[in-house]
């Protein structure tokens, strides 16, 4: 059996190292298993990986961690983002292009994005509390 805490504390320990390939990679992650658990809760599978409502409770519970989590990232995300478009080293990619920005506002754009993102992270997270809170309540007998 493959155990999740496991498997992100030794990729990722909380206190690191914390650098740029293992943040890229640790985000990598969140995609590659929200696209597992896509599939594994999909059509022809549901059955197998969602056999009890329990089970559906844990994976409802983790989903509610990991969107409040996204409380503390994206405003420190949209930091950097603040502080990169001070650096002089910035540029856009789009040098020239017809949707060109200078690379100081594209930075900027990016980190509004961001914090208007907020709004709908806490309705998000408000929303999967409420499931939560009625998912727990649910089992099944046992059959036998």
């Amino acid at each position: 059996m493959i155990y999740g805490d496991d498997v992100v504390d030794h990729h990722w320990p909380y206190d690191g190292p914390h650098n740029d390939d293992q943040t890229t990679q640790a985000a990598a992650a969140i995609s590659r298993l929200v696209r597992y658990l896509n599939n594994a809760t999909g059509p022809g599978h549901s059955d197998s990986a969602l056999p009890y409502a329990a089970i559906g409770y844990r994976v409802i519970s983790n989903l509610t961690n990991a969107v409040h989590g996204l409380r503390q990232l994206l405003p420190q995300l949209a930091e950097f983002l603040e502080r990169q478009a001070a650096d002089p080293t910035l540029y856009d990619d789009r040098r020239g292009g017809p949707n060109a920005m200078p690379a100081d506002d594209t930075a900027s754009a990016a980190a509004y994005s961001l914090r208007s993102a907020m709004r709908h992270v806490s309705e998000l997270a408000s929303d999967l509390n409420l499931a939560r809170s009625h998912a727990v309540h649910l089992g099944n007998e046992d059959p036998r």
